[in-house]
């Protein structure tokens, strides 16, 4: 059998791990379990993520380019702070629409390691958008903003919340913030 391709490798790779992390919680899965579902050894594996939070980084930010992408193929002629909205929104309806998604993303929240690591993709983000600032003032307001915004994501059945207007609430807390 051929070598596979670097880049369907490392896709294979996230694929997995993706679902392993759905499937176990973060905390649960070891890089050997992702080089046994993958068929690798797990030295293959370190050379494409040394470690698991490189990994997930990987993850979140294929997340945050899949909603990137959207929105500058739609939205070019809008400002940051409504290509953040409509962004976030597009990120929540995808939370909604996939319940994987959505209990990988809440292990996310539940370790502030790996909230930390989504803030640092986060902040790569928005200043690839053109958000400008003060890194340590846009920090703060993310945490804030996206920590409570996705609380009550978490909770929307029961607060009764559309996406809409949860994605709405945390682009406006964060733009208050900065």
């Amino acid at each position: 059998m051929p070598r596979k391709r670097n880049t369907q490798r490392r896709m294979e790779i996230v694929n997995t791990a993706f679902r392993l992390f759905a499937e176990k919680r973060y905390d649960n899965v070891q890089m050997k379990d992702i080089a046994e579902a993958c068929d690798i050894s797990k030295s293959l594996l370190q050379h494409y993520f040394p470690k698991k939070i490189v990994l997930l980084s990987t993850m979140l930010n294929e997340l945050m380019l899949s909603a990137f992408i959207y929105s500058n193929e739609q939205l070019t002629n809008l400002l940051p702070e409504q290509r953040t909205m409509i962004q976030m929104s597009f990120l929540l309806r995808t939370l909604d629409e996939n319940p994987k998604m959505e209990s990988f993303i809440k292990d996310i929240f539940e370790n502030p390691e790996l909230t930390t690591e989504l803030v640092l993709v986060s902040l790569d983000w928005l200043e690839s958008i053109g958000v400008a600032g003060e890194t340590s003032v846009i920090r703060y307001a993310i945490n804030f903003a996206v920590s409570g915004g996705m609380a009550v994501f978490f909770k929307r059945k029961l607060l009764h919340a559309s996406v809409e207007g949860i994605a709405e609430n945390i682009a406006q807390a964060f733009y208050l913030l900065i």
